[in-house]
């Protein structure tokens, strides 16, 4: 037997793992959203759409879905920015009155009231304070403010390669799904079909899990926001919700509002908000989004709970899609790698449906 072909293999995948490895996010998240669009893309060209305006039509939705709403949290940032700058200025010249709650503390009143009094409340002294403050960590700030730059255009950059990568799909969708099912074919042989097909049904599973979870906590924190008394709860809610999609997005937004509600010296709103949100996060995150992702496969709760913590721990946002594939192909196996993927959700799960 000849292994001059296997080696020849196994180096041109090493070569072009080498050659496209800076790539293999924006690569990744393109074959994601294409998975995930498909039947859209499907329907639109039913409807007589062409190609290309099908393909316009996806990806000014997407642009429009993720980054309209990014441009106008910049804007009312910005707004809220020189709003903070007018009042730092006439708080600098009248000085900053000491609150009530500082007052009231349980603990450490007296010399929280006593530095108060001599860094903020004199007229002058809240600009001499952030003088002193910014200079002493004007390295910190340039080395960061050089890092968030490199990191916004490096992303950037992958955002444009991903989105032009999906358009591509979208116009030779047929061409690409035969390489595709060719090259799997010859390498998984008779498994291709059916971990493919797993594949397709966790990676929507996931994406319906994220979507449906974040609307449902924008929804709920955004009518907590408005019972603590928060600004704008409605506005937040919609940041909230977008901030969800993201590991961790949740948490700081509520908590982020928590400590705006403690600085307008709301300290018993800021505890409830921070209690509940914290709470609903515990459910939404252990309970709700596990289920709503497992059902598409079929796979236990505890399942999909280790998929996404592990797929988020080692790979980041894509281990949120990865994970519950690879528990998925995992308890296919253990229930005897049958070839019909569909036939066998539903032997195991009398209400799962088929996605086409």
């Amino acid at each position: 037997m000849s292994y001059l072909p296997i080696f020849l293999l196994l180096a041109l995948a090493v070569a072009l793992v080498s050659l496209l490895w800076h790539f293999t996010g924006a690569l990744a998240w393109a074959a994601l959203l294409a998975i995930i669009t498909w039947p859209l893309h499907q329907r639109l060209l039913k409807r007589g759409y062409s190609r290309p305006a099908s393909a316009a039509t996806l990806l000014i939705s997407l642009l429009v879905l993720f980054i309209g709403p990014s441009i106008f949290v910049f804007n009312t940032v910005a707004r809220e920015l020189r709003t903070l700058e007018a009042a730092l200025e006439n708080y600098s010249r009248t000085g900053v009155p000491v609150p009530e709650w500082l007052t009231q503390l349980p603990f450490g009143a007296a010399s929280a009231v006593k530095w108060w009094q001599e860094h903020l409340e004199q007229p002058g002294a809240l600009e001499t304070l952030i003088r002193t403050t910014v200079g002493e960590f004007m390295p910190q700030l340039s080395s960061a403010a050089g890092a968030i730059t490199s990191f916004v255009l490096a992303n950037a950059l992958f955002l444009f390669l991903a989105l032009l990568t999906l358009c591509m799909v979208y116009l030779e969708g047929e061409a690409v799904q035969r390489y595709v099912h060719s090259a799997g074919t010859r390498i998984l042989q008779r498994y291709y079909q059916p971990v493919s097909r797993l594949f397709v049904l966790s990676v929507r599973g996931t994406a319906l899990g994220l979507c449906s979870v974040a609307i449902l906590e924008g929804v709920v924190l955004g009518i907590a926001y408005a019972i603590a008394g928060a600004p704008a709860p409605a506005l937040l809610g919609i940041i909230t919700g977008y901030m969800a999609l993201i590991p961790g997005g949740a948490p700081l937004s509520f908590t982020s509002v928590s400590l705006l509600l403690l600085g307008q010296g709301h300290p018993s709103a800021a505890l409830g908000l921070f209690c509940w949100g914290a709470f609903e996060l515990f459910l939404v995150d252990k309970f709700v989004r596990p289920k709503l992702i497992g059902h598409q496969v079929n796979l236990p709760f505890l399942a999909v709970l280790f998929g996404l913590l592990g797929g988020v721990s080692t790979m980041g946002v894509l281990g949120l899609f990865i994970g519950p594939f690879l528990m998925a192909v995992l308890f296919w196996w253990l229930r005897g790698c049958e070839f019909d993927v569909e036939e066998q959700l539903v032997h195991n799960d009398p209400a799962a449906k088929k996605i086409e």
